[in-house]
């Protein structure tokens, strides 16, 4: 899909794409699973990273044999909020003037991301970085999460843009499946990205630093 002529909204996925959480958040996951007598790979381990876990949980779990239920795992994930509490953040460079140079233009900035509310929050206000955005929507404000394109048509509703002039950023696979369904052009963020295939994307991009829209 070709980058649209006129950009009325950008929205923008939070972990990975705008700051670097992943890594915290899959060393905390491999943790948990390991309580769960789950021994996973690496490759699973960032298999998990974008999606939902309510969806890609529960398969690792029966093929390792674990006599554990996803509601066991996410009574044990919700320490995974430490990443958002406690770890070392940043924005990722660049990523603040792109955003305030957007919004100084007229255009209407989101964050659409699977993490729940509590998580996410917790982060921008430690990064004096709330007021950024438009909209928000976060994992718990939606039935289904990416790769369901829900989240991001529900970003549209809320701020009366049309997907054909909107543009996603995403560091998953999940993700940028999520960004295209809704019909909006994609990005794909490879910085931070942890052993993901971004190749659907409609673009790729290494940094936010003088990026210009």
């Amino acid at each position: 899909m070709a980058r649209p002529e006129r950009i009325d909204a950008v929205l923008f996925d939070f972990d990975g794409t705008l700051c670097d959480t992943e890594r915290h958040n899959l060393v905390l996951v491999r943790e948990v699973l390991e309580r769960l007598d789950v021994p996973i790979s690496e490759e699973e381990l960032h298999a998990l990273s974008g999606g939902d876990d309510r969806v890609v949980v529960p398969p690792i779990l029966e093929r390792h044999g674990s006599p554990y239920t996803i509601d066991d795992y996410e009574r044990l994930r919700d320490y995974c909020y430490r990443t958002y509490s406690e770890a070392d953040l940043e924005l990722e460079p660049g990523a603040r003037e792109l955003i305030e140079g957007l919004r100084a233009r007229g255009v209407a900035v989101g964050l659409v991301s699977t993490t729940i509310a509590r998580c996410v929050l917790t982060a921008l206000n430690r990064l004096r970085a709330t007021d950024l955005f438009d909209v928000m929507v976060f994992g718990d404000m939606v039935a289904r999460c990416k790769p369901n394109p829900e989240p991001y048509r529900r970003a549209l509703e809320f701020l009366g843009v049309d997907a054909a002039h909107t543009v996603v950023f995403e560091d998953s696979s999940t993700g940028v499946a999520a960004g295209q369904a809704a019909g909006c052009h994609t990005f794909g963020c490879t910085r931070c990205a942890i052993g993901q295939d971004l190749s659907a994307a409609d673009e790729l991009i290494d940094t936010f630093v003088g990026l210009h829209l």
